[in-house]
């Protein structure tokens, strides 16, 4: 099973001995990015996000060491492990992205390999730009100020997994098409409660961009 990020967040705090209680009413507070909603049909929607800027890592493979990798180098960062030791408040949501990676392979050999990766991504508080933010020690960390962006999202509810993940990709996929909307992009899954949170009170996402 996947540790999923508020473990790992946890984690980080008593290492770093902030001495924090991490409650579920208190995650709900964590900073989110601004958006707005131009349109809605059930647990679907177009949201327009303005710029923000994101720390974001890629590493190899797709499954859920992956996953507990980048989000230990992100969430180091945000706990100190920059130039100036700086602590970053942590926010909502943790965005993952699936990527394929064509690699060109010499003759006589014809045939491309996929190599598969995951990008992680922590949207940094509204309060930093790319001047003021710490450089991160790990150079695998990158910080990016990502233009404004509209994205096709469908909300669901129950575990994270990549089945579930993958059948409401499908049905936002399906609904697109529906209005006749492309995507422009890999999907990013966005995720947003501690693990114990209940299956039914939880809040995934799954966000096209177009």
């Amino acid at each position: 099973m996947r540790i999923r990020p508020i473990v790992l967040l946890a984690a980080a705090a008593g290492a770093a001995g902030l001495g924090l209680v991490i409650r579920n009413d208190v995650l709900t507070k964590y900073e989110e990015p601004d958006y707005s909603v131009d349109s809605r049909e059930g647990d679907f929607e177009i949201r327009s996000y303005p710029s923000v800027i994101a720390a974001e890592v890629e590493v190899p493979g797709r499954g859920e060491y992956s996953a507990n990798n980048a989000f230990k180098i992100l969430a180091g960062y945000i706990f100190g492990k920059n130039t100036s030791k700086t602590k970053i408040a942590m926010t909502v949501p943790v965005t993952e992205k699936l990527t394929a990676e064509k690699i060109a392979m010499t003759v006589p050999v014809t045939t491309a390999v996929d190599k598969k990766n995951m990008t992680m991504r922590f949207y940094m508080p509204s309060k930093y730009s790319l001047d003021t933010l710490p450089e991160p020690i790990d150079k695998r960390i990158k910080l990016y100020k990502l233009a404004p962006r509209r994205f096709a999202v469908i909300r669901f509810s129950g575990f994270s997994s990549d089945e579930n993940c993958r059948k409401h990709e499908e049905q936002l996929i399906i609904w697109l098409k529906r209005q006749h909307l492309e995507a422009a992009g890999d999907a990013l899954r966005a995720f947003y409660n501690p693990p114990w949170t209940l299956p039914f009170m939880r809040r995934n996402e799954i966000w096209v961009p177009l």
